[in-house]
């Protein structure tokens, strides 16, 4: 089935949805379509993925944050597939730069959110990387993400926004349990363990 909707490509290892007649995959576009496609209860949902004819500037928003953010999640899983603590450090420095311009962006928006106070799309995708980052560094690298890297960076919008996604009772609920994370990282991502790093291989 995941072949059949991409093409006659790929392993199967990511997340898709089946609607309908519709095969829809990968996790940023299956969050985007249900933001689109599919009404919760009572209208619950609804603006979390601005029109982009009717919401024109809250729809530019959200896709320019998603593409800047992009980029944060590539590079933190370079800081974890990282193979020695060389290649690791120049790979925090890159996620680094990438938050640092996370929180350049964030300065532009007023609110806890993307769109102010509407939990939207972007924080539907970016929570999930979020989590992980604050669970997986200290764990494979030794690395705070508050302290090392954004408090160190005064990156106090990131900060902020991280909170408010963290902290949202639907992000509490959902969260991947903690074990889940380290065993999917040992699977598929990390093969070295940085001096000092309170984690095992």
């Amino acid at each position: 089935m995941y072949q059949e909707a991409n093409g006659g490509y790929g392993s199967g290892l990511v997340p898709m949805l089946e609607h309908g007649d519709k095969l829809v995959i990968e996790s940023d576009v299956v969050a985007k379509y249900v933001a689109q496609n599919i009404n919760g209860a009572d209208g619950m949902g609804d603006g979390m993925y601005p029109d982009p004819v009717e919401d024109v500037e809250f729809y530019q928003h959200l896709e320019e944050f998603l593409h800047v953010w992009q980029r944060a999640t590539d590079t933190y899983y370079d800081v974890l597939r990282a193979s020695s603590q060389e290649e690791a450090k120049n790979c925090e420095k890159q996620f680094t730069t990438s938050l640092m311009n996370v929180d350049a962006l964030l300065q532009k928006y007023d609110g806890d959110f993307i769109l102010g106070e509407i939990f939207s799309t972007a924080e539907c995708i970016s929570a999930p990387w979020i989590q992980r980052a604050f669970i997986t560094l200290p764990y494979f690298r030794g690395i705070d993400l508050e302290d090392d890297i954004i408090s160190k960076n005064s990156m106090e919008h990131v900060s902020a926004w991280m909170k408010a996604v963290r902290d949202r009772p639907s992000c509490v609920e959902s969260c991947c349990p903690e074990d889940e994370m380290i065993a999917a990282c040992k699977r598929y991502y990390v093969s070295f363990l940085s001096p000092g790093a309170k984690g095992s291989l």
